[in-house]
């Protein structure tokens, strides 16, 4: 099977999922499922769990071991995407080419659609099929990446220093509103399959560069915060000194068979290149980086 077609298997798988955890059972509103099967369902590359797929077959885990946490993070991310479009935060009429939740249904649903998915995250984790102590670990882990100790602590941060930030400052802000749940697809897995401490630590620090290496690219996409980047080449050599510490990192941990690893390695590799995600592997979206 070509690397392209699995990488197609595993976003159909999720948006299967996905699609069955919105509606058993459905929300008592119809109003609020709609907006939230909207949200959810309305497009995106399914990146984190893409991530949460490849690396778990890297370490020789079953898709079944992986699907719930695959879920959680897209239904949390599915969630800051409704926050973030609010008038009251980043005012976005249009997500992936289409309109925001709170244009299509207003801003009281969406904010509430926002707030369900995020509880609805929780419950699909937590009936994960595995031992207690390691689901334990999971809703942990992904509640501070999501919290006020990762994505939202990041987003407020953003909002209070919106006019002076400099380079240090931004990364750290993009640390946490986009590297903690990265952090958190890498160490999901880590968790099913018992890795050590030391090994969740080194996957900490990849999924947090893969984050830094992402906003940048989503910076140049949506030409924001170029300030920090307009000498291209400065912007290249740091992309690339994110590139092969992920890739270091990710070989000291698979020591597996390198047919299982390359799909994973083929999915970090697609992010650092010229051409689009979607362009290299025909994943159906609206917009680069999102």
């Amino acid at each position: 099977m070509k690397i392209e077609t699995n990488f197609v298997s595993y976003q159909t798988r999720v948006n299967r999922l996905l699609t069955s955890c919105l509606s058993n059972p459905s929300p008592l509103s119809k109003p609020l499922y709609d907006a939230m099967h909207y949200a959810v369902l309305n497009g995106g590359k399914r990146l984190r769990p893409l991530f949460i797929y490849t690396l778990g077959i890297a370490l020789e885990l079953s898709l079944q071991d992986l699907d719930h946490a695959a879920c959680a993070i897209e239904l949390i991310h599915a969630y800051s995407l409704i926050h973030d479009d609010l008038p009251s935060m980043d005012n976005d009429d249009w997500r992936r080419g289409k309109p925001s939740c709170h244009k299509q249904f207003g801003e009281a649903i969406a904010l509430l659609a926002g707030d369900s998915l995020q509880a609805l995250a929780f419950d699909v984790l937590a009936k994960s099929p595995l031992q207690p102590i390691k689901i334990l670990k999971m809703l942990s882990l992904l509640a501070k990446a999501a919290g006020p100790w990762g994505m939202v602590a990041g987003q407020a941060m953003d909002f209070s220093n919106t006019n002076c930030l400099d380079k240090s400052s931004a990364e750290n802000i993009h640390s946490l509103k986009t590297g903690a749940l990265f952090i958190a697809a890498f160490q999901i897995p880590a968790i099913v399959a018992d890795l050590s401490a030391d090994r969740l630590l080194t996957l900490k620090s990849v999924g947090n560069n893969l984050g830094l290496a992402y906003q940048i690219l989503d910076d140049v996409c949506d030409n924001e915060n170029i300030n920090f980047w307009q000498d291209s080449m400065e912007r290249e050599n740091h992309l690339k000194g994110l590139k092969d510490k992920i890739l270091a990192d990710l070989g000291s941990i698979l020591i597996f068979s390198p047919e299982k690893n390359l799909p994973l390695i083929e999915l970090i590799t697609a992010l650092f290149k010229n051409d689009t995600f979607e362009d290299s592997y025909q994943l159906h979206t609206e917009k680069s980086f999102l």
